[in-house]
């Protein structure tokens, strides 16, 4: 096979991701071991079975927000965009070459590389002209197809793994949804990129603190009065849904949750989200730092912030 590259630039912010692959340890290849070792198992006994576990393998390293290491060809005139360097097979098919870690990628000529991301690879790939990955094509080689690559997105039925990349506004997070999917996705993959994504996420979205409304003594007397007033008559259902009008200010103390011997502030990303719990608070709407004050100037000594009630976030 002969070494060749691929003429399709992706847009991309190379800079940032062109130091991953330094002459220091790059954390995002380790686990890649198990892959080489899956191959090397498909090598021996190419069953369906074998073929399965090295698909499988691939699928928990890109969960695991795994890189390869790709050559690349870096657009002279714009450095944000690249091409993944291939190599061309006999029958004049290109396939991106990919490694599994540095070693494997010196066995073959000097080049420019890319740690990057597994899965956002493989994205790009069903979308460009090459057949899929030869992965460590310098040695113990394995074929990554197109048809291979569908096949693992596809073993993840439909379930997000990885936070979304869309671009934060006001109006993505007015209405919760997103902040909840994103903590949904956290508590099913917490990797460190999907908790840095719900870090910024978090930095600008609006939430609902359930909170203990405190009012007077003279305010809880007329209130006890009514009451008293609807027993007498028998009718105590007629208080149900009855407007109270408080005369003096109404101290709103944030309900606090205790998991063990630790407390946590807990915050929900919409109203409904409080279910039964909610319905015995007010429910406020507060933005997320804001929360985080009021979790650490809290008279408890509260750890962390509990989303949905899910303790995820620590002060």
């Amino acid at each position: 096979m002969n070494r060749a590259l691929s003429d399709e630039m992706i847009p991309d912010r190379f800079e940032e991701h062109k130091a991953a692959v330094p002459e220091s340890h790059d954390m995002f290849l380790d686990g890649n071991e198990l892959i080489e070792d899956a191959i090397k198992r498909y090598h021996a006994d190419t069953s369906e079975e074998n073929l399965k576990q090295v698909l499988e393998v691939i699928r928990h390293r890109m969960h695991a927000d795994g890189h390869f290491i790709f050559p690349v060809l870096v657009d002279g005139e714009d450095e944000s965009r690249f091409a993944f360097r291939a190599v061309q097979m006999e029958d004049g098919k290109l396939w991106n070459a990919a490694f599994t870690s540095q070693a494997e990628f010196e066995k073959g000529e000097p080049s420019q590389v890319l740690s990057f991301f597994i899965d956002r690879a493989m994205k790009f790939c069903l979308e460009s002209a090459a057949e899929g990955f030869s992965i460590n094509p310098w040695g113990r080689s394995f074929m990554l197809g197109k048809d291979l690559i569908e096949m693992i997105f596809k073993a993840d039925g439909g379930v997000e793994y990885s936070v979304p990349d869309d671009q934060i506004t006001a109006e993505l997070l007015e209405d919760g949804s997103f902040l909840k999917r994103a903590v949904e996705i956290c508590c099913r993959n917490r990797t460190q990129l999907n908790l840095i994504k719900l870090a910024r996420i978090l930095r600008d979205s609006p939430v609902r603190v359930p909170c203990n409304a405190i009012m007077s003594d003279d305010d809880y007397d007329r209130i006890e009065k009514m009451v008293m007033e609807a027993q007498e008559k028998g009718d105590l259902n007629s208080t149900v849904g009855q407007e109270i009008t408080v005369h003096d200010n109404v101290c709103l103390v944030p309900d606090i949750l205790q998991k063990g011997s630790e407390f946590f502030f807990p915050v929900f990303t919409t109203e409904e989200e409080m279910g039964e719990y909610g319905e015995s608070f007010s429910k406020v709407r507060s933005h997320f730092l804001e929360a985080v004050n009021l979790a650490k100037n809290n008279e408890k000594d509260v750890v962390g912030i509990g989303i949905t009630a899910l303790p995820v976030w620590r002060c």
